[in-house]
């Protein structure tokens, strides 16, 4: 699981510690209970304040990586089987949805997090609540063909909406 975002953003810090005391936890119970391993939670991001840092304890699952490199980054989305953006509040497009589009990762995010991309519903599962996050992320976590349906489906919305093609059908009218 993957969560990236800058942390003097406070809606990325409140995600961040959302996620590891509300949600993770129940992620991990559930792969437990089922016999599987629980993954591991991987925070990357700029400025991490100590409250994010000590969230990382020996055996706990989370990690926190703090800033990586572009290379870095890269190589996480591609290790990586879901991102997650637990967002609370905020406001506008969030770039860091966009980004996982971009890098063909499923995703699970909340309507915070989806707002303002449109037709998005089909491209990512939206949860608000701790418990149904947990779930669409173990759930997701536990079924491959439904990560790679979601990758698929990711690129298709990728090309259709933030394509230089997608770009020159919304401004083709002003030329003409």
């Amino acid at each position: 699981l993957l969560f990236v975002g800058g942390f003097a953003h406070p809606p990325n810090a409140d995600a961040v510690l959302w996620f590891a005391r509300e949600i993770y936890p129940r992620i991990r119970r559930k792969r437990e209970e089922a016999g599987q391993t629980a993954p591991e939670f991987i925070v990357v991001g700029s400025k991490v304040t100590e409250e994010i840092r000590a969230l990382e304890q020996p055996g706990n699952g989370i990690v926190i990586k703090g800033f990586v490199t572009e290379e870095e980054l890269d190589r996480l989305y591609g290790e990586c089987r879901i991102v997650v953006v637990p967002l609370r509040y905020g406001a506008g497009v969030k770039g860091k949805v966009v980004e996982a589009i971009y890098n063909g990762a499923p995703i699970v995010t909340t309507a915070i997090g989806a707002e303002g991309i449109p037709d998005v519903e089909d491209v990512l599962l939206m949860e608000d609540e701790p418990e149904n996050f947990a779930d669409a992320v173990a759930e997701l976590y536990g079924n491959p063909d439904a990560c790679r349906e979601l990758c698929r489906k990711t690129q298709s919305y990728i090309r259709k909406h933030f394509s230089v093609d997608a770009a020159w059908q919304v401004i083709e009218e002003d030329f003409e």
